[in-house]
């Protein structure tokens, strides 16, 4: 059979995705952050960062019409605790958000605010090795301090 006679890895057999789509989400994910940015220093020039925190979550409508008709909403070992750490979550982001508007409108430049904010998965690994006692190695850790060292660098 002409099956037989095949390489292993030919398109016929299952081949290996050229392109992950988990590598295509990081990339529209780095475009989409990357254009917000730009965005929100647009915005704070014309409107409140309050009035900006207020009109945000109409664009995220089209979003909540989708999930909604989702199978896999309701899906998950503790909806009550989870529905709980979202609203909390939601919650921390908003508080976020309008320190980030306000850090653009109060004279911050977008290409420093911008990355300098985007360093807060330092708070998060500082915060799961106190609260989840995960731990870090010794490169991890130069890892962190790095990333310190780049927000005074940022700031100067």
């Amino acid at each position: 059979m002409l099956a037989e006679t095949r390489w292993p890895h030919t398109m016929t057999d299952h081949p290996a995705p050229r392109f992950p789509p988990w590598l295509a989400f990081s990339i529209a994910t780095i475009v989409l952050w990357g254009a917000w940015g730009v965005q929100s220093k647009l915005i704070v020039d014309r409107i409140s960062p309050w009035m900006n925190q207020a009109l945000f979550p109409l664009g995220l409508l089209p979003a909540l019409l989708l999930l909604t008709i989702s199978r896999n909403m309701r899906r998950g070992s503790n909806l009550l605790r989870g529905s709980g750490y979202a609203f909390l979550t939601g919650i921390l982001g908003g508080v976020g958000n309008i320190a980030f508007y306000l850090a653009l409108a109060r004279g911050g430049k977008a290409a420093i605010v911008v990355p300098m904010t985007c360093l807060f998965p330092l708070v998060t690994v500082i915060l799961a090795a106190v609260v989840l006692n995960e731990t870090m190695s010794r490169l991890q850790t130069l890892g962190l301090v790095l990333a310190f060292l780049s927000i005074y660098l940022l700031g100067v």
